[in-house]
């Protein structure tokens, strides 16, 4: 049995695979970005530093951890590689403040805010994914917490 392809259809053919392989490689990296370094998927967080019953500004940093850039933004928006385990301790290097359970900044546990405050470090975090909110909870964590995509961020000293 004898095929007649004809060069249109060749050509036909050949299109198609080139676009439909183009749509899949896209959709592909659409849904998993990489970091610019091949660290891997690159995770977001969010975080909030409070001192005595005010938030702080967070510096825009950026720094090397585990094999992948670490950006913090003023804002308090973070970008990691999500397979490197960053720690939030690690973040808090990047940014090159004080941190620790019994240190935030220039406060040192019994440094009184004042009298209202218990003059301790807190770690909370929650979840915002695409509509999802999980409300803020302590954690015993400071700084071995491992970062999560969606985490919600705060640092207290209070």
């Amino acid at each position: 049995m004898k095929i007649d392809v004809t060069k249109q259809q060749i050509a036909t053919i050949f299109i198609v695979l080139i676009f439909g392989g183009s749509a899949i490689v896209y959709a592909i990296s659409a849904a998993f970005p990489e970091a610019g370094d091949g660290a891997g998927p690159i995770g977001e967080a969010f975080l909030e530093v409070h001192t005595c019953g005010e938030q702080r500004e967070i510096p825009a940093s950026e720094g090397e951890v585990g094999g992948g850039t670490v950006t913090v933004s003023e804002d308090g928006s973070l970008a990691f590689p999500t397979e490197a385990g960053v720690t939030l301790g690690q973040v808090f290097d990047v940014m090159n403040i004080t941190f620790s359970s019994t240190e935030l900044l220039e406060y040192e546990n019994n440094n009184m805010c004042n009298t209202t405050y218990s003059n301790e470090v807190s770690v909370s975090r929650g979840r915002m994914i695409e509509g999802m909110e999980e409300p803020v909870r302590p954690i015993n964590q400071y700084r071995s917490y491992i970062l999560e995509h969606g985490d919600y961020i705060v640092v207290r000293y209070d």
